[in-house]
């Protein structure tokens, strides 16, 4: 390294002004050199984190520091203007010394190299924080015929800190919260996870029971306005993510007075101290009941688990959802965790579990195509601290709206399944149209098809038409029905019936069986096909309408193309 020159001459002379001319120079090319380190500084996190070949800044700063210190101490200040311009920093002020200007832009730069730390330390600590909790966790299984889904809330993060269990409202007043979907509310707090929480009044806006929400007591529906709630407990959530319920007696100032702040107002435990507590009938006669459910539970070491599952599903055997009762919910949660506490919330079409804005479990509401609105939640999340984070945010929503999207398709299908329109239509009337059942191997049972010819049941296993409609007649095993109509068909020529059933023959008709003294009532059946033709035997049988014993039943028979007469019976 080229060192400055130190041996002036005792004269001002060509040799110190050129000693001068060269230290400045060098002097020059160590302060760009300084400038070019300062750079360097503000995109690390320390000075000595900056390589400076087999060095580091701070090393080299502190170097130079010294050594234009050496140099610079003993100039009188009445050198040349090169010499003066020394004195001159970097912010233009004019120093007595060449040592005090430099004192001054050495501190000036250890400002900005102080700056850039804690730049550097804010950067690295935003890099490591996302959008989301990437320590919640969640899973899907089956059981009991319906599908449920787990999602697991540690305790802390990453970096030790509370993730911290928060009381959802949203609005201006939280004692007439907004009424909106769970989705909706992840969307709008751009929460990692959301869970529905109390039951309440849509049409009033209030929720059930003893609520409270940071330490605020709200207005609520009591006991005494919906006797039902007498039976239930309430959820106390305390500030360290601790859950513990209190009985149906206890107001909400108490519970406040023993440390809790937020509250929510469900049904009842369903285990404590590792042990299933709820018995049939508790809380709600629904509890034997298979339904969707919203459970809420956690850990000895603070961990939370909710739990939804579906139900309400019983269409087919492929789309069975049939719900769990609070006993079996508590068996699947103990099936998967050493569960410390586990408390019902609202369920059924209120249930609700959405991770980074994607609702995991099935919407029940309007044929399965709609997620209900509820008035408070249970959630955690964090603000977004870069641009990516939002961007990321807004990707899940996108993702989330895109699964709603699915869902309201899903329930379409449903609701086709059960056939709950006005009208089922289908096309290709001209050549076939109809409908297949098949077994579960996909082999084909029944048929119904309709066309030009009518409508008709197909029989696979016995490989026939079982039942036909036509224009003219109605068919059971290739075997016309008898017209048996409660106002009998009239005929004029009682010879040219072609259809089983009972016919009305006045007594001008042709083949009457009492001509021009009765009308009667003729029963016509064909023996040996449906239809009547040369080939046919038949027979009928008359009753008639005169009201005297002379008037007796009569028969006859076809056959060999041609009736017989008619006999008294």
């Amino acid at each position: 390294m080229e060192r400055y020159k130190d041996n002036f001459p005792r004269q001002i002379n060509d040799q110190f002004r050129g000693n001068v001319v060269e230290n400045a120079r060098m002097s020059q090319k160590d302060r760009e050199i300084l400038y070019k380190m300062v750079k360097e500084y503000r995109q690390s996190n320390q000075s000595r984190d900056i390589k400076h070949g087999n060095s580091t800044v701070e090393t080299e700063i502190k170097k130079l520091n010294n050594r234009v210190k050496n140099q610079i101490i003993g100039a009188n200040g009445n050198t040349t203007a090169e010499v003066k311009d020394i004195r001159v920093d970097t912010q233009g002020q004019l120093h007595e010394l060449a040592q005090d200007r430099l004192n001054e832009d050495f501190g000036r730069i250890d400002d900005i190299a102080s700056t850039a730390k804690q730049t550097a330390d804010t950067l690295g600590t935003q890099m490591n924080t996302g959008a989301y909790y990437n320590e919640v966790s969640h899973f899907r299984g089956r059981k009991f015929d319906t599908t449920y889904y787990i999602t697991h809330i540690p305790h802390l993060d990453s970096q030790g800190n509370i993730i911290k269990l928060k009381r959802g409202l949203y609005g201006n007043n939280p004692n007439k919260p907004a009424h909106m979907t769970p989705s909706d509310f992840a969307r709008k707090t751009k929460a990692t996870f959301v869970s529905n929480a109390s039951t309440g009044s849509g049409s009033q806006l209030k929720m059930h029971g003893q609520q409270l929400f940071e330490g605020q007591i709200l207005d609520s529906v009591k006991g005494d306005e919906y006797p039902a709630l007498n039976d239930r407990w309430t959820l106390a959530v305390g500030d360290d993510n601790t859950l513990t319920s209190f009985p149906p007696d206890v107001q909400a100032s108490e519970i406040r007075n023993k440390g809790y702040n937020n509250t929510v107002s469900g049904f009842g435990p369903i285990i404590s101290d590792g042990k299933i507590i709820v018995k049939d009938g508790d809380y709600s006669p629904n509890t034997i009941v298979s339904h969707p459910r919203q459970v809420i539970a956690q850990l000895p070491n603070k961990d939370l688990i909710f739990f939804s599952c579906d139900g309400r599903e019983n269409n087919t055997h492929t789309m069975v959802e049939k719900g769990m009762t609070l006993k079996e919910v508590a068996e699947t949660l103990l099936d998967h965790y050493d569960i410390q506490f586990a408390y019902n919330m609202d369920g059924g079409g209120s249930t609700a579990s959405v991770v980074r804005s994607h609702k995991l479990n099935r919407s029940m509401d309007e044929n399965k195509t709609t997620e209900r609105k509820v008035l408070d939640f249970l959630y955690v999340g964090k603000e977004g601290v870069q641009l990516r984070d939002q961007d990321l945010q807004n990707a899940y929503q996108d993702i989330g709206e895109v699964r709603d999207m699915v869902q309201e398709v899903r329930g379409m299908l449903y609701s086709l399944r059960r056939i709950s329109g006005k009208e089922f239509g289908t096309t290709g009337y001209d050549g076939y149209t109809g409908l297949l059942a098949f077994d579960d191997e996909g082999n084909p049972r029944k048929k119904i098809y309709q066309g030009p010819e009518g409508w008709r049941f197909w029989d696979y296993d016995v490989s026939r038409t079982i039942f036909r409609i036509q224009e003219d007649e109605l068919q059971f095993n290739n075997r016309a029905l008898a017209r048996m109509f409660s106002a009998p068909e009239s005929v004029t020529d009682i010879n040219s019936v072609n259809y089983g059933g009972f016919y009305h023959v006045p007594n001008t008709a042709k083949g009457s069986p009492y001509p021009k003294v009765s009308s009667a009532m003729v029963l016509h059946l064909n023996v040996s096909r449906a239809d009547f033709d040369d080939a046919s035997t038949a027979f009928q049988m008359a009753i008639p309408f005169g009201r005297s014993n002379n008037f007796k039943i009569k028969r006859r028979t076809y056959a060999q193309g041609a009736w017989s007469q008619w006999f008294e019976s």
